[in-house]
């Protein structure tokens, strides 16, 4: 306890000789032009990254985590995002460059709205006092002259874009997103072999029952194109139901009409479906199922989409939010979601490969698949694009500064006196 103290008050001794006073805007870490950040601006910066990180699930108060490594170099987590941070604001010093260049100039109105925005969080958060709000601020190494300082860069970046590339990117034209999502984002389908299934009527082949409507009297059959004849014949309760036969043969044709039949699921007491889960064993044979379909549709989307419909726990999935596939731009989902399991695995795979991933939920198959073009202006995908513009807008911008970069100067011997484990995860500012 006594050595987790000193390192607790080493690190905080170490934040506040970088502290500002109150109304100072701290150390310079970096010159672009007219535009100097301070270190504290790369403190807040910091801070608001391990936020994100903390959202997504990271346990970034682990000294474990952030001393683990990333790459064989030997280059650490809290390497890592710190020099993302870095560069990231590297970016914008330079973009602050071409600003000057432009002659553009920051409204008095948008640095009066952002004076009002913290005389507001003095009143709401800071009860009134600056001094309050400042040293809740100094957590992520900031005070209220940092958080004006960082407010007016985003500010002039902000109204640089709109100058460079048109109100909402209106100045982009196709061709451009065109290129952009070609070279940035990768397609691909799942299917489920989910580890529960919701209780419902099944046959004693372990098939689900399909009824002609919700009595749940008849079943639904489907002839599958089969040359059959319809009878009609009572079933173990001694109602009349039909009954597929191929002619010439007794035994029935089990075929139930999926598409215009209805399932009977088992509700509880509150009315929600009941779930049972799969034993082990079961399970591994819906391992072994998921390897087969892994193996079998290597190259052969259309078969891929036929054992979803067929065999997939989250069929529906596909039908209603991705019928052409999920579309991902590699490398900007941060959150610890599914959907950035996938977009990381998808990226590993060739055009025409399949992974297994084992989850929580059960097992997915993922099938990487060429991407179509133009699939960003089509209605049924707009879901999976509503951040493209912003990106194609990051991408040329970056390519834009990359020429700057090289008139940024900073304090090297200041930046070995910071990391993104000195400050706290900021959600708020």
């Amino acid at each position: 306890m006594k050595t987790r103290f000193i390192c607790l008050l080493a690190a905080l001794l170490a934040l506040l000789m970088l502290l500002p006073g109150c109304g100072t805007h701290g150390k310079t870490l970096m010159e672009a032009g007219s535009t100097e950040i301070s270190v504290n601006v790369f403190q807040l910066y910091l801070s608001r990254m391990k936020g994100s990180l903390a959202s997504a699930g990271y346990n970034v108060n682990s000294a474990d985590f952030w001393n683990s490594y990333i790459s064989t170099d030997h280059e650490t987590m809290a390497d890592h995002y710190t020099n993302q941070v870095f560069e990231g604001l590297r970016q914008i010093a330079a973009a602050m460059i071409i600003y000057d260049e432009l002659g553009l100039k920051l409204p008095k109105a948008v640095e009066s709205s952002i004076d009002d925005w913290i005389d507001a969080l003095i009143e709401e958060v800071g009860g009134g006092s600056k001094s309050q709000l400042n040293s809740i601020l100094a957590a992520y190494g900031a005070n209220v002259t940092t958080l004006r300082d960082a407010s007016i860069i985003e500010a002039k970046l902000s109204q640089l874009k709109e100058h460079l590339y048109g109100k909402s990117g209106s100045l982009l034209g196709a061709p451009a997103k065109e290129e952009f999502y070609q070279a940035t984002y990768i397609r691909g389908y799942q299917m489920q072999l989910a580890n529960y299934y919701y209780k419902r009527d099944t046959d004693e082949d372990g098939r689900t029952i399909y009824y002609t409507d919700d009595t749940y009297k008849h079943i639904a059959y489907d002839t599958d194109g089969k040359d059959v004849i319809k009878t009609e014949e009572k079933d173990k309760n001694g109602d009349f139901i039909y009954v597929y036969k191929i002619e010439g043969e007794e035994e029935p044709v089990v075929a139930y009409d999926a598409e215009k039949g209805v399932i009977h699921y088992h509700l509880n007491s509150k009315g929600e479906k009941e779930i049972g889960y799969y034993s082990e064993t079961e399970m591994a044979l819906r391992l072994e199922s998921a390897r087969e379909i892994a193996e079998k549709c290597i190259d052969n989307e259309e078969l891929f989409l036929q054992c979803i419909e067929d065999y997939s726990d989250n069929s529906d999935f596909h039908k209603q939010y991705a019928p052409t596939g999920m579309y991902f731009s590699v490398g900007t989902y941060a959150t610890d979601s599914i959907f950035a399991t996938f977009s990381n695995e998808l990226a590993k795979l060739e055009v025409g490969d399949l992974a297994v991933l084992d989850s929580d939920s059960g097992y997915y198959v993922l099938m990487r698949v060429e991407l179509d073009s133009g699939a960003w202006q089509k209605e049924e995908n707009s879901r999976w694009f509503d951040t493209l513009t912003g990106l194609t807008i990051e991408h040329m911008l970056q390519k834009r500064t990359a020429d700057y970069l090289d008139r940024v100067t900073f304090d090297e011997e200041l930046l070995k006196t910071v990391d993104i484990t000195m400050v706290a995860a900021n959600n708020y500012y």
